[in-house]
């Protein structure tokens, strides 16, 4: 009975044994069965994909995934349309120096992109491709945008912007064309060099911002508009003596200027001297002939109370014993005011207020671009 029992136990041991081996044949056929079919399934998708890209491929940030070659080029020619029309522009500073596309020859190479997209999207192994397309992990591709231009005309392009981009430094100014003055400030002096800039604005070309920072060498002006703060701005025609602050005006008088003999002379100057009770002294010339050598301080002196040479020979700003005169062109060439105006104006003005004199709004007589050399002289910027 004994015997009997070992014997069944032994027998049910061998039957687990060899059920065991079953399944786990069974199995691995089961499980190689899977595999060869995802295999012959992967392998069919890949080659039923082969002529199209495959998924992760784009161009310019533009997904041609699925694409024919024919079909991706058409696509792109949409989509790119924005990036093929757009000027290449060389900008420094707020300024633009643009050329339209076709006036350069410039054009989007979309065959080459394509070919170049096709040959690195399947240069991938096909077990590879078949592992990627199993675990949905497609391969980033991502071709740059390729263009190209004439450079011939591409240099005449850039020889022709850097006309305008080189220029040298241009000192700050009061516009006072108009009657009324703008402060223009101050224009750094700017340098670069083909040899630098044209190699930078092909490397452009191939990019969708088609667009190039200038680099230059500066050179800071010599005279800001900080320079102008308080000044006098004299208006001939008009017969107007007005007083700025920066461009606000803060005090307008009436003036006598000189006559067509004796014209005040229109330009950009400053206060020399300032007098109170001035005494007058003959200038020698032939209007005052006839007069004294000086008159001393008082009412009938002709220079008034208050007395403001300029660097103008023989100009000066000054009251007037003769008030009728003021509001005519009757002078021998100075800047006449009422006694209580130039009163006023001496409290508010310095040595060195600039004085701006013109003929009349819109034809000032005199290049208001240009620092006077006087000035130059006084800030040291050329020898005296």
């Amino acid at each position: 009975m004994e015997t009997f029992g070992v014997t069944a136990r032994y027998v049910s041991r061998v039957g687990n044994r060899k059920l065991s081996r079953v399944v786990l044949i069974v199995g691995s056929i089961v499980l190689l069965l899977m595999i060869v079919g995802i295999f012959f399934f992967l392998l069919v998708q890949d080659v039923f994909a082969f002529g199209t890209f495959p998924q992760g491929t784009s161009i310019e940030g533009v997904s041609v995934a699925g694409l024919s070659r024919t079909e991706a080029t058409s696509y792109l020619r949409r989509e790119l349309k924005t990036i093929s029309q757009k000027p290449l522009s060389l900008e420094v500073d707020d300024e633009k120096y643009q050329i339209k596309p076709e006036e350069i020859g410039l054009r989007l190479e979309y065959e080459k992109m394509i070919e170049e997209a096709y040959k690195e999207a399947w240069n991938v192994n096909i077990f590879e491709r078949m592992g990627r397309r199993f675990l949905n992990r497609p391969k980033k591709i991502n071709i740059s945008l390729m263009a190209v231009g004439d450079s011939q005309k591409v240099k005449e392009f850039v020889e022709r912007a850097l006309g305008s981009i080189n220029r040298p430094p241009h000192d700050a100014y009061v516009d006072v064309t108009s009657g009324t003055p703008v402060i223009v400030k101050a224009k750094d002096g700017r340098e670069t060099d083909l040899n630098e800039l044209l190699p930078d604005t092909m490397k452009a070309l191939k990019t969708p911002e088609r667009k190039v920072e200038v680099k230059v060498k500066r050179t800071p002006a010599p005279i800001q508009d900080s320079l102008y703060s308080r000044f006098i701005l004299v208006n001939l025609r008009d017969h107007t003596l007005t007083l700025y602050e920066r461009e606000k005006p803060i005090a307008q008088f009436p003036v006598a200027c000189g006559s067509p003999s004796y014209p005040t002379t229109v330009g950009h100057w400053k206060i020399v001297t300032k007098e109170k009770n001035p005494s007058w002294r003959n200038p020698g010339t032939a209007w005052a002939k006839s007069m004294p050598p000086s008159i001393p301080p008082g009412p009938g002196n002709p220079l008034g109370t208050r007395a403001m040479a300029l660097n103008a020979k023989g100009e000066v700003i000054h009251g007037t014993p003769s008030p009728w005169s003021v509001g005519r062109s009757l002078s021998h060439g100075c800047v006449r005011m009422y006694i209580k105006d130039v009163e006023q104006l001496f409290e508010m003005v310095e040595l060195n207020t600039h004085v701006f004199i013109i003929k009349e709004p819109g034809n000032p007589g005199w290049d208001v671009t240009q620092t006077p050399l006087w000035l130059k002289k006084d800030l040291g910027l050329v020898s005296k």
